[in-house]
């Protein structure tokens, strides 16, 4: 099941070309295709005749409309099949990509179609490889990956695990998101190169015993989606992240795993001087325990109810308001059940935040938990919208568009 926080649908009309090379993992190719038409994407493909030992170009054909070019002289293909891709697609993915194809990529070689059409695409070029990780890690392979990194070539580095033949090591297929959110990437303007941005997300945790706490039901699935948003833009993205072990995030995002309130804010306030925006989206508990059992409270000594006492916790909000740098980008999620706009407007005065984005999370069927969510957005120069009810990811795209115009053009 695909995380709900990358499944952008933004991308009608995109054209990309496919190219399967002859690996075991030939089969993950349909499941590539499949994942990039889901977001709207049209996707050619190009099979090497070694390829075609583990698949069938008919498989493709079935899941398409685009071409599926399978040798350099069929006479079921375009003349010109060998400069289609670079004539129509933005991008040219080749996964799984053999150290054969690498080698040729790397030197200009042209001996069958998916290397020749490799040779005229001008377009940006991403390589998943899959190979015997004593073949990835040979002198010759790793010469020729650093030959086509300095050409611009993208990589999305296989995995540690298990191969076919039973060893193991790297050289296994990367995840199919992983490939997936690198093309979209590949996708979108790259206007935020150099930007630093921070998210927190989820929700925190605050221990009562070592067995009870007290929570809120925020999956981080918002939080992702803008997590995801900048990271397309080529921002370098930093991540808070409360409880959320079932939250997928790719390898090139490494989160910073916190627990509590204190935790969080201790973690935010540490990385916040060094970044142009940051964005807390996390449901943070406002009250924790005074007292914490070092055991578990036993129902026998409680009684049939119990009094806890509650002390406030450090508002992170707030307090980056009050530190943060002229040029500074401070964006707030205030989640209500009732009054969003009123709460929304009131925070980003007395929060001294440049954007709000209010959501309301009494209804089932959007904010915590949904892969929608229904938010009002309101920022410091008086602007203010109400969308609709929409993808969280797709939400998360709006907003730093906003951002980007509103507080980083040029």
């Amino acid at each position: 099941m695909m995380p709900a926080h990358t499944d952008f649908t933004g991308f009608v009309g995109h054209r990309v070309h496919l190219g399967v090379t002859g690996s075991v993992a030939a089969y993950r190719a349909l499941e590539i295709m499949r994942r990039l038409q889901r977001a709207g994407m049209d996707v050619g493909v190009t099979l090497t005749a070694a390829a075609q030992e583990f698949i069938q170009p008919l498989q493709f054909r079935c899941l398409t409309q685009a071409p599926v070019y399978h040798a350099l002289f069929a006479p079921d293909q375009a003349q010109f099949a060998h400069l289609e891709p670079a004539q129509n697609a933005r991008v040219f993915i080749v996964a799984p990509c053999t150290a054969n194809t690498l080698a040729k990529h790397a030197h200009g070689l042209g001996d069958d179609l998916l290397s020749t059409q490799l040779l005229a695409f001008s377009g940006p070029v991403i390589h998943a490889p899959a190979m015997n990780p004593r073949i990835w890690d040979s002198p010759a392979v790793q010469r020729n990956i650093a030959l086509l990194r300095d050409q611009g070539v993208v990589f999305v580095d296989p995995e540690h695990g298990t191969m076919a033949c039973g060893e193991a090591g790297l050289g296994r297929l990367a995840d199919t998101e992983e490939i997936f959110l690198t093309t979209l990437q590949a996708l979108t303007p790259q206007d935020m190169v150099g930007l630093r941005v921070l998210v927190n997300l989820g929700p925190t945790w605050e221990h009562i015993d070592p067995v009870r706490i007290l929570t809120n039901k925020s999956s981080g699935t918002m939080g992702a989606s803008m997590v995801m948003a900048a990271w397309l833009r080529g921002a370098n993205v930093t991540v808070v992240r409360g409880p959320t072990p079932s939250l997928w995030f790719p390898r090139f995002l490494t989160p910073v795993n916190v627990q509590t309130a204190k935790e969080m804010h201790a973690a935010c306030l540490d990385l916040a001087a060094n970044m142009d925006v940051i964005c807390l989206t996390a449901a943070v508990s406002d009250y924790s325990p005074v007292d914490v059992s070092p055991t578990k409270l036993k129902k026998q000594t409680l009684g049939s109810s119990f009094t806890l006492s509650m002390r406030g916790n450090p508002d992170i909000l707030a307090d980056l308001g009050k530190q943060k740098r002229k040029e500074q980008i401070l964006v707030g999620f205030a989640a209500e059940t009732s009054h969003p706009d009123v709460e929304a407007r009131r925070k980003l005065v007395q929060k001294n935040l440049d954007m709000i984005v209010a959501n309301r999370v009494d209804d089932q069927d959007i904010g915590f938990g949904s892969p929608h969510n229904q938010v009002a957005v309101f920022d410091r120069t008086g602007r203010c919208e109400t969308w609709p009810i929409l993808p969280k990811p797709e939400i998360g795209r709006r907003l730093f568009a906003w951002i980007k115009e509103a507080f980083l053009a040029p």
